[in-house]
């Protein structure tokens, strides 16, 4: 399942997910994986404190999807969280894990924003959501078989949202003139 079908199944929005640049992952919002539960009637079932202390929040949570029962640690600690609320981090991983679990998100790419610190969206973003998912689309062309390193280099050395409309402007225009080669 890629991105758009992701999106599409549950209704998500441009601004429920991103492409995180530096491990090419698909980053949903917190709120955008309570809609996802929401949709597929995940519930949650326990939250069993392991630790609750100054520095370190530790929860075991357990959720259900159906007749599938998922139970994951949430965690949060002065050295991976900029919050102050370490028990509201905590649970919101444990709750995002589990529900990413249940619909198998991690199996196509798919992670949490709230899963760490570095996952959060950027401030300035130079790419649009929008530009990443038609690369994505038109690099699946057959066009690009065997030139997708080569493709994906161009790509990630477009540092600027002109740079990015050019090189998927090339990309549209090598598909159509291959698209004309083969009728």
């Amino acid at each position: 399942m890629n991105i758009k079908e992701l999106a599409k199944k549950y209704g998500l929005v441009e601004g429920d997910f991103w492409n995180h640049k530096q491990s090419g992952q698909w980053i949903l919002t917190h709120d955008a994986v309570e809609k996802v539960a929401t949709k597929e009637g995940i519930r949650l079932v326990n939250i069993e404190t392991l630790n609750s202390e100054t520095e370190l929040v530790r929860f075991l949570v357990t959720m259900v999807k159906d007749e599938v029962t998922i139970t994951s640690v949430g965690e949060a600690d002065r050295k991976n969280c900029h919050s102050q609320y370490l028990g509201c981090m905590a649970e919101k991983r444990g709750v995002d894990r589990c529900v990413l679990k249940l619909i198998n998100a991690y199996e196509y790419g798919v992670s949490s924003e709230v899963e760490a610190e570095d996952f959060k969206r950027p401030a300035h973003y130079q790419k649009t959501d929008n530009q990443v998912g038609k690369f994505s689309d038109m690099l699946e062309h057959p066009y690009f078989d065997g030139k997708k390193k080569e493709t994906k280099k161009a790509w990630d050395s477009a540092d600027s949202l002109t740079k990015a409309e050019l090189v998927l402007s090339q990309m549209n225009h090598r598909i159509e003139q291959h698209n004309q080669e083969s009728k």
